[in-house]
């Protein structure tokens, strides 16, 4: 009995060259940015706490936008395996499985992988980008492979 390769003829080796995982810290990346965010961030807090006339408003807003921008204040860890691609970070994670990405969108800093097309008003909550660290050919040669191979596994 002839054995199938999960893989659609590419071996594990093959599979494990193409299963990453990285790490960006934009803040790290971008130190000088910070300072401009976090100005921005404290004046729009303190600009809220004063119309409001609650320090607790102000405090919201500072959180809000804290939040909103999380993804520059903590590192986040991206994988692309047999499964999907995703990005996880402090509370949030992202994924999405092979057979749901239909468009690639390649851009200087990343790849955004997406179940709708790239100019539908869905397309900025759809999907995943993936964001490069110094690693642009080899994400987009695992997207290829794991895209092609059409795996369907589960685990």
């Amino acid at each position: 009995m002839e054995s199938v390769s999960p893989y659609n003829g590419a071996g594990p080796t093959e599979a494990n060259q193409h299963t990453l995982q990285w790490t960006v810290h934009l803040l790290r990346d971008q130190p000088r940015k910070a300072w401009g965010a976090l100005t921005a961030m404290l004046a729009a807090g303190v600009l809220v706490g004063v119309a409001f006339g609650s320090a607790g408003m102000g405090l919201l807003a500072f959180v809000l936008l804290w939040l909103a921008t999380r993804e520059f204040w903590l590192p986040v860890r991206y994988t692309v395996n047999e499964r999907g691609a995703g990005v996880r970070y402090l509370g949030a994670i992202f994924e999405v499985p092979w057979d749901r990405v239909k468009y690639v969108t390649v851009t200087a800093e990343g790849v955004k992988l997406s179940p709708v097309p790239p100019r539908s008003r869905l397309d900025p909550f759809r999907g995943v980008y993936l964001r490069f660290a110094d690693n642009r050919e080899q994400v987009l040669e695992a997207i290829a492979f794991w895209r092609n191979c059409g795996t369907g596994m589960t685990s």
